[in-house]
């Protein structure tokens, strides 16, 4: 550079130029030309064969459609036909006589938006998972899928069985879609619902994303290593494991048989503190009946909920109510109750 050579230094020789160092110091490397791709092939004897040849197997490989392999297991194919040959052979003289298969395409997932969710009524958010128990005279686990609707909390369905597979799921949702979202003509009143699971296999199997698309059903997937995204059914799970803690299960019907009172037991009977203090079911009934105050905080993202009538009004608006005559004020309880006690203590 002739500023360089008449005494100036390089870095105010580079900024007279208007170039930079990198500029100045760059070699251009050339291009070293890479080895040719090899047109033959050699065989377990030792015997030279064309490439065509080996296209030709391919072709006569996938004449069949029950051996429509892609790269990898053709590579095998062709081995176990005494070729030595290569995976990225294969690949490179596939793709050129266009023999690659179509790669498929996974349902695009979507993830959960809000942590914290405020469902505008019952059906609306259902959330489902799949809990494990030990079953001893088969020394292996069953797997219980329950669907939970989080705003009445009421377990809506179970499915119990040693193996539960993406077809199980379909059957388990076919039951729900029958007795519960057609019985209130979800599709008709245009209700929105959420259906909330977690990454499982078999909730993400494209057939299970389709079934949901084809009912009109918003599949969302929680992120990973996110359970609390989940956390009613996980708080379900919770309770149920402290339930089945104590027991040792000797085959599936003892476990069938638990499972069937507890599930009873904690929609109809168990006091839950996020519906009122009340069972999951009578909340339902109670809710429909307009004797549900509910308010909500947009801040906190939560709903609370509040009985409008007294807790001993609950039975008579329910249905649950003891017959006529068996009430617990009836005079002659009182009566008695004086003489076991003594009226001195009343």
């Amino acid at each position: 550079m002739r500023y360089n050579s008449q005494g100036l230094k390089r870095d105010v020789a580079l900024q007279i130029a208007g170039i930079t160092k990198h500029q100045y110091y760059y070699k251009p490397k050339g291009t070293k030309q890479g080895r040719k791709a090899s047109i033959v092939t050699l065989n377990v004897d030792g015997k030279v064969v064309f490439n065509e040849e080996i296209v030709d197997e391919i072709i006569l490989l996938q004449e069949d459609p029950d051996t429509v392999y892609g790269c990898k297991k053709t590579t095998t194919a062709m081995k176990m036909q005494g070729y030595l040959i290569n995976r990225k052979k294969i690949y490179r003289l596939m793709k050129k006589h266009q023999l690659l298969q179509e790669k498929v395409k996974k349902a695009k997932k979507i993830y959960v938006k809000y942590r914290m969710i405020l469902p505008e009524g019952p059906l609306r958010l259902l959330e489902m998972d799949i809990k494990m128990t030990w079953v001893e005279s088969v020394q292996k686990h069953a797997y219980t899928l329950t669907l939970l609707d989080t705003y009445t909390r009421v377990a809506l369905h179970r499915m119990t069985k040693y193996s539960i597979k993406k077809n199980d799921v379909k059957v388990f949702w076919d039951y729900v879609i029958e007795q519960y979202l057609q019985q209130c003509n979800c599709l008709e009143e245009k209700i929105d619902i959420e259906v909330r699971n977690d990454n499982d296999k078999r909730f993400s199997a494209t057939m299970i994303q389709d079934y949901f698309k084809e009912n009109h059903l918003n599949q969302v997937f929680t992120h990973p290593y996110t359970p609390q995204e989940n956390g009613h059914i996980e708080s379900f799970h919770n309770i149920l494991g402290k339930h089945l803690k104590p027991y040792l299960f000797w085959d599936l019907d003892e476990l069938e048989n638990n499972l069937e009172i507890f599930y009873e037991k904690y929609n109809n009977k168990r006091l839950h503190s996020s519906v009122a203090d009340l069972p999951p079911q009578t909340f339902w009934e109670l809710h429909e009946k307009d004797l549900i105050e509910k308010t909500v905080d947009e801040y906190k993202r939560k709903i609370k909920f509040k009985l409008k009538i007294p807790y001993h009004e609950v039975a008579k608006h329910t249905g649950n109510n003891e017959p006529e005559g068996s009430s617990l004020l009836d005079f002659e309880k009182i009566e008695m109750c004086k003489k076991k006690l003594g009226a001195e203590n009343l």
